[in-house]
């Protein structure tokens, strides 16, 4: 019995290849990569005449349907919400974050190795390594017809929203750092120079594009793997050396770009003004009003934008604020159940990760760093969040099941 792919597995794992290359790129791009991931589920389906995914173990698909569990919960929430029109529209919105966990339960995926996986990392980081590079030459451009550093950074140095930006930024320095752990001999020395070079480009973009979330998703990623090197991994001194670089990149920062850091701490000295305190207490006192079951998803950020008025926040009403916080949104909408349906899809994989032994770091690192993201922004408000968000977890799935199944499937031609 030899490894056997057949070309509907090829053709699925290069839709999988193309999702993880097109959302970091576009959204518009990821839509229609998660479209052509849906076609070719249902063509292997008809081809195979098998639904499921016999690859999985129960608690994984336990796990891939939570995102669904997630999102009926938002649904059931239409019950309750006077504006259906706009309820509707929500709910269809966050459809596209079931794309991939359901094409992963539907459709068998015993073909896939770690290198399969490997590839999926590497063409994520290639993405955005281009992006990188062409928003870096936009601006020298500008910065050689006159523009001045700060002009061409910060909001207009990649016009996408900054947040978004740098969780796949933040992702690619993940994969970055377990591709050079796990792999630091047995790949070529320009290959080595390659993935770190790529990754100062990473943490430039997460600098550049002046995330406060990016930045501290980052920091707390770089403290987690010195932690894992010194103590999982027992390399003491190659963990004092990356905790010196980084120390190093942090006083390098302050000096090169003070303007950055100086964000992050006006944001602790000042906080009073600071219009995320107007936000997050916009977001309480309407939540405290129905503390059960929300306002339903088609309303809260109408009675959202009352509470702006009746406390005073100026800036917010103008601004249109949403609840920039995906907990607090979840609670508006969907009160308690809805907060407790986000936080099974967002821990599951970590659990099963720590129940399995598998995996637990990466799992438990790309856990934190979305988590830690969704204090910051509504990112399942928006497709660019959905779509990666819906594609890390499911891979995070893929992970951990092919670390159950360490060679694939050995099947018959």
């Amino acid at each position: 019995m030899t490894k056997c792919y057949h070309w509907y597995d090829n053709l699925q794992f290069f839709s999988m290849l193309l999702m993880a290359g097109a959302v970091p790129v576009s959204w518009r791009c990821g839509l229609w990569s998660a479209f052509l991931l849906a076609m070719v589920t249902i063509v292997k389906a008809v081809a195979t005449r098998r639904v499921g995914n016999p690859a999985l173990l129960p608690l994984l698909r336990w796990t891939l349907a939570m995102p669904l569990i997630y999102w009926l919960s938002v649904t059931v929430s239409l019950l309750w919400s006077s504006d259906q029109a706009t309820g509707w529209m929500m709910v269809g919105h966050k459809a596209s974050l079931l794309v991939f966990p359901l094409c992963l339960l539907l459709s068998d995926t015993g073909y896939l190795t770690r290198n399969h996986l490997r590839a999926i990392g590497y063409a994520l980081l290639l993405a955005m390594v281009g992006v990188f590079v062409f928003f870096a030459v936009k601006a020298g451009l500008r910065m050689l017809d006159g523009g001045t550093f700060a002009e061409v950074t910060n909001a207009t140095f990649d016009t996408r929203h900054h947040a978004y930006v740098a969780l796949y930024a933040t992702v690619a320095l993940v994969f970055i750092y377990f591709e050079l752990s796990r792999h630091w001999s047995a790949i070529a020395w320009w290959h080595r120079c390659l993935l770190i070079l790529a990754l100062l480009l990473m943490v430039c973009y997460v600098v550049l594009v002046n995330s406060r979330a990016g930045m501290l998703a980052m920091g707390m990623s770089g403290v987690m793997c010195v932690v894992h090197l010194a103590i999982v991994r027992r390399s003491w001194l190659l963990g004092l050396g990356v905790a010196v670089l980084l120390a190093a990149g942090l006083f390098g920062v302050t000096r090169l770009m003070p303007g950055y850091v100086d964000r992050l701490s006006a944001t602790v000295e000042n906080v009073e003004d600071d219009a995320r305190t107007g936000i997050n207490r916009g977001n309480w006192n309407a939540y405290r009003s129905s503390p059960l079951i929300g306002y339903g998803v088609g309303d809260y950020d109408e009675r959202l934008e009352q509470q702006y008025v009746l406390d005073g926040f100026e800036s917010g009403i103008e601004a249109g604020f949403g609840p920039h916080n995906q907990y607090m949104e979840s609670l508006l909408a969907v009160g308690i159940p809805g907060l407790l349906t986000l936080l099974l899809f967002l821990l599951s994989p970590f659990c099963v990760a720590a129940k399995q032994r598998r995996c637990r770091f990466v799992i438990l690192l790309l856990t934190a760093i979305v988590m830690s993201n969704l204090l910051f922004e509504s990112m399942l408000e928006r497709q660019m969040g959905l779509l990666f968000i819906g594609y890390l977890y499911s891979v995070m799935v893929l992970i951990m099941s092919v670390e159950e199944n360490k060679f694939a499937r050995m099947q018959k031609c």
